[in-house]
């Protein structure tokens, strides 16, 4: 585990800052397949990293309520505490409203933004893992990971080795970033890769959160966390977009990107 590289900086916030600028890049390029300038991409990324840095904050403070005394530690965002969830429906809305405003179909934008999400989810999740965070339950499986004595994990269950969850989710956001940008290549129409992001990254999330440690409060019915319920929502949301966007293309529409 290695929560600072060269002794200072935080390793999380690296691999975050890291997300943010690799998303931009690959953005900017999908929006001049789209016809979109890079300035709007710009604009609209920026929103996406404040929007998303108030809701990753704002969900985590607002599900765990009970762990801020006093309340303007929930302010403390450096102590750490981040929903990745909270941060996709915030920017999404954002970005929602400001394509309404720049005259740009939303679901232009979310297809321009939503494999760059996804690329992001793989290299933040190596922040997590680098910072000992959203970790696993104890196991034996051959990967399993034993982190050091002062780690989180091992505060919370002792020395043993447990699931690297962190990693699980960040091969899974390869994997799916993989897949949307194939799927476009076969079969694209507006809307699509935005549909094919939610369910995919949905049916990931709530895979990989049954490895995942959950404070017993953060579990519901059935025993799955919030997130999981979360995941549920985006797997049919994922599916209701892609039908709706289906139905919603002329034929002359679609194309290989």
């Amino acid at each position: 585990m290695y929560p600072e590289i060269f002794g200072f900086i935080k390793s999380y916030g690296f691999m975050l800052a890291f997300s943010f600028g690799i998303g931009m890049w690959l953005s900017i390029r999908r929006g001049r397949v789209h016809g979109v300038s890079s300035e709007h991409i710009t604009d609209m990324v920026f929103g996406m990293l404040v929007s998303g840095i108030v809701g990753v904050r704002l969900f985590f403070v607002m599900t765990h309520l009970g762990d801020f005394h006093p309340w303007y530690r929930a302010f403390y965002i450096w102590d750490g505490g981040l929903t990745l969830y909270g941060g996709i429906i915030l920017s999404t809305t954002v970005v929602y409203i400001m394509a309404r405003r720049r005259g740009i179909p939303f679901l232009v934008m979310a297809d321009i933004f939503a494999p760059g999400v996804l690329l992001g989810v793989g290299f933040s999740r190596i922040g997590c893992f680098l910072a000992g965070c959203c970790f696993g339950h104890p196991s034996d499986i051959g990967c399993a990971i034993t982190f050091p004595i002062d780690a989180p994990s091992s505060l919370q269950f002792g020395h043993v080795a447990v699931h690297p969850a962190q990693l699980y989710s960040s091969a899974a956001g390869f994997v799916a970033f993989a897949l949307v940008l194939i799927l476009e290549k076969t079969w694209y129409y507006r809307g699509a890769t935005f549909g094919r992001f939610l369910l995919l990254y949905g049916v990931s999330r709530f895979a990989v959160d049954f490895s995942r440690y959950y404070e017993p409060e953060q579990l519901l019915a059935l025993g799955w966390s919030n997130n999981q319920w979360i995941s549920m929502g985006l797997m049919f949301a994922g599916l209701a977009v892609m039908v709706m966007a289906r139905n919603l293309t002329h034929p002359q529409e679609e194309a290989r990107v």
